[in-house]
Formats: structure tokens, C-alpha cells, sequence
């Protein structure tokens, strides 16, 4: 081969390396934008129907939405006794995957993957969490995964509320345990204690 053939050779496949990088690079884009809009619609579809419930599996007294995380207050408790970034809190909850739109079954025994209550963790086969008892821990300060972490800087003292949010503030596209990849979670807290710190 010539070295201009040799030249015109490597061009055109650097063309074609370059060519199959961003088709997979939009590709990827593309995946990740599906999975965000799939999330996007569950958590407003699930919020929508939990605003209206009128079945009486929720009771919403109040909702708050803060940087992609929801809450719906079940029970405001002492709104005079906010949690800030600091404090130290005890709480009891209950972790489940977020995967149906129904507001009388969003948490159930084939979707829990965590909590500090014994009878939920014997009843949904989480035998390795009983005897835990309140979590103790510091607001706002990493200490848990994102959006549970901004979820309780929403919460008042001795307040019961779902905290959910996307997957981009909890595991991302990992896997971690009974969680697979992209998956929207849930959380009922019921607040026991803040220490202002």
C-alpha cells in the first residue's frame, strides 16, 4: 500500500471509531433519559393518586416537594420543632422499592428492602433487621442515602410521612442488595426525636 492509501486508510477509520462512539454515547443518553422519564412519571402518577385518595388508605395533611424529593405528611406532628441540617434524629422506618402507582398497596411484602420496625421485618422476611430498633442518626449531613437524607431535612418532630424519590438520589443505575438498577424508593418515617445540634 501507498502511504497516501496508508493515510486515506486510518482517516476513514477514525471516521468510523468516531462515528460508533457517539452512536453509543447517544444511545446511552437516550437509555438514561427513558429511565428518567419512566421514574418521572411512576413518582408524579403515585403522587397525583395519593393527593386525591379518597379510599382512605391515605390521608394526606400536607405535601411539600423539594429538589426532586416528595413528601406527603400523614401526620405534621410538632411543626414548631422543624429538623434543620445537624440535628440528631430518632425515627423508625420502613424502605420499599417504589413500583406501582396504587395508593393501597406502595408498600407490601414483595417490596420492602429495609426497616427498623421487628414486626414488618418478620412479616416481609427481613429477618436479619429485627431487634435494630430507632434509628439513630444526624440530618442532612450525608449520613444516608440523598433523598432519604434531604427527605428528613423536610420533617417536623414526631411527624409520619412517605418520603420518595428517584433513583439518581438513592442507588443510581447500581444494584445494591434486594434494589435493582433505577429504581424509584419509598420510605415511611415516623420521627420520635430531634436534638437541635
Amino acid at each position: 500500500m501507498k502511504k497516501n492509501q496508508i493515510i486515506r486508510h486510518n482517516i476513514e477509520i477514525k471516521k468510523m471509531l468516531i462515528f460508533i462512539f457517539a452512536a453509543l454515547i447517544l444511545s446511552a443518553c437516550s437509555s438514561e433519559e427513558t429511565v428518567v422519564n419512566t421514574e418521572d412519571r411512576l413518582i408524579s402518577t403515585f403522587y397525583n393518586n395519593a393527593i386525591s385518595d379518597t379510599t382512605g388508605h391515605i390521608t394526606v395533611a400536607d405535601s411539600a416537594i423539594v429538589d426532586g424529593v416528595v413528601k406527603l405528611s400523614l401526620d405534621t406532628g410538632n411543626s414548631s420543632n422543624k429538623i434543620t441540617p445537624g440535628d440528631s434524629v430518632n425515627f423508625y422506618y420502613i424502605g420499599a422499592i417504589l413500583n406501582s402507582t396504587s395508593v393501597n398497596n406502595y408498600i407490601n411484602t414483595t417490596n420492602v428492602f429495609t426497616t427498623n420496625i421487628d414486626s414488618i421485618a418478620i412479616k416481609c422476611g427481613l429477618a436479619g433487621m429485627t431487634g435494630k430498633g430507632v434509628e439513630k442518626g444526624i440530618a442532612g449531613k450525608n449520613n444516608y442515602i440523598k433523598g432519604l437524607d434531604m427527605g428528613l431535612t423536610m420533617m417536623n418532630e414526631y411527624e409520619n410521612a412517605l418520603i420518595f424519590f428517584p433513583s439518581q438520589l438513592a442507588y443510581g443505575n447500581s444494584s445494591v442488595g434486594a434494589v435493582p438498577a433505577n429504581s424509584p424508593l419509598i420510605f415511611q418515617i415516623i420521627i420520635t426525636k430531634i436534638k437541635k445540634n
